[in-house]
């Protein structure tokens, strides 16, 4: 998926952007009225800042040290530069109406589609556009978890469970090549760049995420109120919070519910625990004996098939960090600002678009995030 050519880069495209109206459109002009909160953006603001990002990189981007070409949207980037425009500011900003930010998205698509028939047909000439179609993808997922924080009906997603079995596959003393090969053809991310030879010693990792049952026994077992098990900045998280178990869960006569998006139901024994930041996956670990894998290990056992994932996010034991000789991309502003402020997740969930699936891809969150689709996995 990440070597596209260009009728194939255009039908993704088409795919990316019924996926985004899939997820906003059915919803009330009430509904796309959210609260303000720091782990959302507005729907309007969002949705208009996707046409933005494809119109800026595959429209009017010049090259470097030149200026970008006029956007056809005036004030656009006063609007949606999310580098540049304040995250509360983007509820009170005079955006365009629901209607006209979605002729905008037309127009800016039209455009796109027209400038891509005309693009040479190689990793450098197609590097832009499929930018632009991982970053909807991306802000895809968000309109996904938007849904899940406010509530709303669940939209048309596919439900993973798990099939692998219960247990560890080990490995050896080994080293590895970590990031993408320089010679490899296709996009890369930049915190992707490059590949560097890893040692790792022998570790065990469990073939598949922890289930919601079995995070359910460590809340009974009083876990969120036993310091014991939680790291000093897991334990400021709970004095801040309150948190006796993870988002979204009430008992109910007896028996662990979830909230999935708008309706409450029984704990799924077959999915995996989602909605736990990484302090309360830590926690889970010390109760259980074990701890998270990092970085490096997840992927070098998924790189090799030997670990089941896909159905959600997975916390890591490691800092998001460059790879050494790390630099940016055009798009600079994509991993730079967030090395060492965020912790590395690996994987995808049930609602990530398969086109960014891949074992090396670099997820990024701060460490108490807990609306978004992510569990973990646990090693030794």
């Amino acid at each position: 998926m990440r070597s596209l050519d260009r009728r194939a880069l255009k039908e993704s495209l088409l795919d990316a952007r019924q996926y985004t109206k899939a997820l906003v459109d059915d919803l009330s002009d009430a509904q796309w009225r959210v609260p303000l909160l720091p782990i959302i953006n507005p729907p309007l603001w969002e949705v208009g800042h996707v046409g933005w990002f494809m119109e800026r990189w595959c429209l009017r981007e010049r090259g470097p040290g030149r200026e970008l070409a006029p956007s056809m949207l005036t004030d656009a980037d006063r609007w949606y530069d999310s580098s540049r425009v304040e995250h509360d500011s983007r509820w009170v900003l005079p955006l365009p109406s629901r209607a006209d930010t979605w002729r905008y998205l037309a127009d800016v698509f039209d455009a796109t589609l027209a400038a891509l028939d005309r693009a040479e047909d190689s990793d450098e000439g197609l590097y832009y556009f499929r930018l632009a179609l991982y970053h909807e993808g991306m802000h895809g997922e968000a309109f996904a978890y938007t849904r899940q924080t406010c509530g709303h009906p669940a939209p048309s997603l596919a439900n993973h469970t798990i099939r692998a079995d219960v247990g560890d596959v080990s490995f050896d003393d080994a080293e590895f090549e970590q990031g993408a090969q320089r010679a490899a053809p296709g996009f890369v991310f930049d915190n992707e760049k490059w590949a560097h030879r890893v040692s790792l010693p022998a570790f065990a990792i469990s073939r598949r995420p922890v289930l919601q049952q079995e995070f359910a026994e460590f809340v009974d077992d009083d876990g969120y109120r036993r310091p014991e098990w939680w790291s000093e900045s897991g334990r400021e998280w709970l004095a801040r919070s309150g948190a006796l178990h993870p988002a979204y869960w009430r008992k109910t006569h007896g028996e662990w519910q979830r909230r999935v998006f708008d309706r409450w139901q029984p704990l799924d024994p077959a999915a995996p625990v989602i909605h736990v930041n990484a302090w309360e996956a830590e926690a889970w670990c010390r109760w259980a004996g074990r701890r998270l894998p990092t970085e490096s290990e997840w992927e070098y056992a998924a790189g090799r098939g030997a670990i089941e994932w896909g159905a959600a996010w997975e916390w890591t034991a490691s800092d998001f960090a460059p790879y050494p000789g790390f630099s940016a991309d055009p798009y600079a502003e994509y991993s730079a600002p967030w090395f060492h402020t965020h912790r590395s997740v690996r994987g995808a969930s049930f609602a990530t678009p398969p086109r960014l699936v891949h074992p090396k891809f670099r997820n990024f969150y701060e460490p108490h995030r807990g609306d978004i689709f992510v569990g973990f996995r646990t090693a030794a």
